[in-house]
């Protein structure tokens, strides 16, 4: 009875971890072409850096349709691409492109699109005639 009891909570364990391991915390992925990481979601952003074609990233969410990841590359944050990540976790998706796999292995979606750059401070001008006390 006991061995059964074992066995049980092995195969729940091996069946669950996988999961918890998929929905929890930021996704690993991989890039398959050269990919340049923006400081914004879309095109018209500046590049940050080029990725190489299988680089590891950290995705930490993308835009609702999955287009655009936030990702992190070695020290360097910023979009890439969702056409070019695939999934890099062992398991029933591995390999599957992030636009597919992302809403199944738990990629939080962001409602809003926000930049990872932003301008400078804007610098306001004294009107002439005023004067510093």
């Amino acid at each position: 009875m006991l061995n059964r009891f074992a066995m049980a909570l092995a195969a729940a364990v091996l069946t669950i971890t996988p999961a918890l391991a998929q929905s929890g915390g930021p996704a690993i992925a991989y890039t398959t072409a050269n990919l340049n990481m923006r400081a914004g979601p879309g095109t018209n952003y500046p590049v940050l850096t080029t990725l190489p074609q299988g680089a590891g990233v950290t995705v930490f969410g993308c835009t609702a349709d999955f287009q655009w990841c936030d990702a992190a590359f070695t020290t360097v944050k910023g979009w890439v691409s969702g056409k070019y990540l695939s999934y890099g976790v062992q398991g029933r998706y591995y390999g599957q492109p992030i636009p597919r796999s992302g809403i199944y292995v738990g990629v939080p979606r962001y409602q809003q699109n926000y930049p990872v750059y932003g301008r400078g401070p804007v610098r306001v001008q004294p009107l002439p005639g005023y004067r510093r006390y």
